[in-house]
């Protein structure tokens, strides 16, 4: 479940470190100097708000935070005193990836349904039947673009649930419940990029989770089968990432620290961040170093800041999927590897 791309990463400059879901993610950008200082942890409260992805606009500093249960998306302004929301979409049902595009002044959001938010259709029975992205002025959250992906799959479940964007502006969705990827172009124009059965997943568990971008390729997680896929972008090719040795359980949000590749594992899992490296461009990777944040905080996705912090965005989602939706306080959590 958001997430940043190689895009953003290059460029953004933070002094001190910090962190609460699970895309998103980069490095075309210009300054990415946030105007605040960060702190070191983060913490908000909102009823059953259930945040699930996490990414910081440094053009309007502050962190930008879709939630699972709401369907909407909020900012918590640099200092952390400052939580607002930003979109309030009827299409969003439940809103997962979020990505800020700052070079276009926009934000990306991923939704589908899983039939644990608001918006979902009684006990269950609207889950897996929506896959939408929005995209939004970033400064006002206003609608700029409404993509239904949907018609695109013909049978089966649906769950968009991360993005990466290219050097090209292309837009990358992955989706959780059927076994593949969406790619949106400069003009919103809406396809299927690719289709493969080393994606699929059993019915009622998720699949291709997080997505990152990196000089012509993407790198995906699948969370059931707990693996990371590299996918060259020229040609379609698919290839699993090998040498990780059940490093991780139940992958979720992918992000890059600079030449390394943070994997967060969420409470499906042990609840842990995971920094992995490579020597041969993620033909294969093996894992340098981990941080336990735990099943019950169930971290979904982070943005790791040029400063070594990695900003962990801490869920609970663990409780909603048990239908309990009475969690109040989120937190952000910074960790330095």
């Amino acid at each position: 479940m958001n997430k940043k791309t190689s895009i953003l990463k290059n460029s953004l400059c933070l002094t001190i470190l910090s962190l609460s879901l699970a895309a998103c993610n980069n490095s075309d950008r210009e300054d990415n100097t946030p105007a605040t200082v960060l702190s070191e942890n983060y913490s908000f409260k909102s009823t059953g708000f259930y945040p699930e992805g996490i990414d910081f606009d440094t053009k309007n500093n502050h962190f930008v935070i879709s939630s699972f249960r709401k369907g909407t998306v909020y900012t918590l302004s640099a200092d952390g005193k400052e939580f607002t929301q930003l979109v309030d979409d009827a299409n969003l049902i439940a809103a997962l990836g979020v990505y800020t595009d700052e070079a276009n002044d926009r934000i990306i959001v991923a939704s589908g349904d899983a039939g644990a938010s608001e918006k979902s259709g009684a006990n269950g029975s609207t889950a897996g039947q929506k896959a939408y992205v929005g995209i939004y002025n970033a400064k006002t959250g206003v609608l700029i673009k409404s993509i239904d992906l949907k018609p695109l799959v013909t049978s089966g479940g649906v769950f968009p649930n991360d993005i990466a964007m290219d050097g090209n502006g292309n837009i990358y969705v992955t989706d959780s419940f059927s076994p593949i990827i969406y790619k949106i172009d400069q003009n919103y124009n809406a396809s299927v990029f690719i289709s493969n059965n080393n994606f699929s997943a059993p019915q009622g568990s998720f699949g291709l989770n997080g997505i990152v971008y990196k000089d012509g390729y993407l790198i995906v997680s699948h969370t059931q089968a707990a693996k990371l896929f590299k996918i060259n972008i020229a040609d379609n090719s698919v290839a699993e990432i090998t040498g990780l040795n059940n490093a991780f359980k139940a992958p979720d949000g992918l992000e890059w620290k600079d030449n390394n590749l943070i994997v967060v594992e969420n409470g499906l899992g042990e609840g842990k961040v995971h920094l992995l490296s490579t020597s041969n461009d993620w033909v294969s990777s093996s894992k340098i170093k981990e941080s336990t944040i735990g099943k019950t905080e169930f971290p979904t996705t982070a943005f790791a800041a040029n400063n070594g912090t990695v900003y962990v965005l801490q869920s609970y989602l663990g409780k909603l999927l048990g239908g309990d939706a009475s969690q109040i306080d989120y937190q952000i959590k910074g960790i330095k590897f």
